[in-house]
């Protein structure tokens, strides 16, 4: 063979193979950052699900045909100390590093801290370093929401809810639903006037939670934001008691939720690989919730107050009116 056709073969097979090195030095990013980011999101992700699960119902007792409640809804969410952060650990990794000699380190979560953890990793020679995301730095999550709810036969009861888009720090989110509820008691006990009641609930939710953090610039792109929507659906048995001017229920549900994740930034390939990447964590989770609330009637208005518990803790404090 000629000396020149030999090493023409030769850089061919030598960047044939460089090309290689990079294609799994990127796949092996891709798959450390699908890991960290659902670390990163999930705990934000599963506290919109008991954002969006509370303060539903004011009473099981059903409403008069076309009877319609008008509420204006403050909704907080509290944060525990373990949904803030979460250990990287590199035996979990593929080609990103901790910076130094550590090999383990805690991270905020979307929901924690400004702490961050200075990460490193490479892409054939060109080796690189970024800062791991922030979180939103809050003790808790506020947000008002609208709600309307409009008797139906049967003692069944449409319920339409709305949450306009709100920015908490670098975070946006934002929520609309519906639900049916019907009552139960209806079926067993033949007395109007009785004040214990019980009724099921199923719901449907939309939530949007968005977050732009600190750059992460890699060779082949940089990322900059992530978007969560999810969709969940709910089931509740609710048992109410009136007691004069109150109302006091309490319930017990389950919702079934399922979010797809949306990385932003520069960087077709990156973006392309990883998108796809986090295409595997659109799985469905189930999570039990369980509500206390009381109701106190004054005229044609409510005032209603319900927390909502689980893996994360949620309270709703609403003013009614009632048509």
């Amino acid at each position: 063979m000629p000396i020149l056709m030999r090493k023409l073969v030769a850089l061919v097979y030598f960047f044939s193979v460089v090309a290689v090195s990079q294609v799994d030095d990127v796949n092996a990013i891709a798959s450390d950052l699908v890991f960290l980011s659902d670390q990163y999101v999930t705990p934000a992700a599963e506290a919109a699900v008991y954002q969006s699960s509370g303060g539903w119902y004011t009473s099981a007792k059903p409403k008069k045909l076309w009877d319609l409640e008008i509420s204006v809804q403050g909704n907080m969410l509290f944060i525990g100390s373990k949904h803030k952060e979460f250990l990287i650990n590199e035996n979990d990794l593929q080609n990103i590093r901790i910076q130094g000699d550590a090999t383990t380190a805690y991270t905020p979560t979307a929901l924690g801290g400004d702490d961050y953890v200075v990460l490193e990793g490479n892409i054939g020679d060109d080796e690189f370093e970024f800062d791991s995301p922030e979180g939103l730095n809050e003790p808790n999550v506020k947000h008002a929401q609208l709600q309307a709810a409009l008797g139906l036969w049967k003692g069944t009861t449409l319920i339409a809810r709305y949450s306009p888009k709100i920015k908490i720090n670098k975070t946006y989110y934002q929520i609309f639903g519906f639900g049916l509820q019907h009552n139960l008691t209806q079926w067993f006990v033949k007395d109007s006037l009785s004040t214990f009641h019980v009724a099921a609930l199923g719901t449907y939710s939309f939530y949007s939670v968005s977050d732009t953090f600190t750059e992460v610039r890699i060779p082949i792109g940089r990322l900059n934001s992530v978007v969560v929507d999810g969709e969940s659906f709910m089931f509740n048995l609710i048992a109410s008691k009136e007691i004069k001017r109150f109302t006091f229920s309490t319930a017990a549900g389950l919702t079934r939720s399922s979010f797809t994740y949306t990385m932003g930034g520069e960087g077709e390939l990156l973006l392309d690989v990883l998108n796809q990447a986090l295409e595997t964590l659109a799985e469905s989770k189930t999570l039990f919730k369980a509500d206390i609330g009381i109701d106190y009637r004054f005229g044609r208005f409510s005032a209603n107050s319900m927390l909502t518990f689980g893996k994360y803790t949620n309270l709703i404090i609403g003013l009614n009116f009632n048509l």
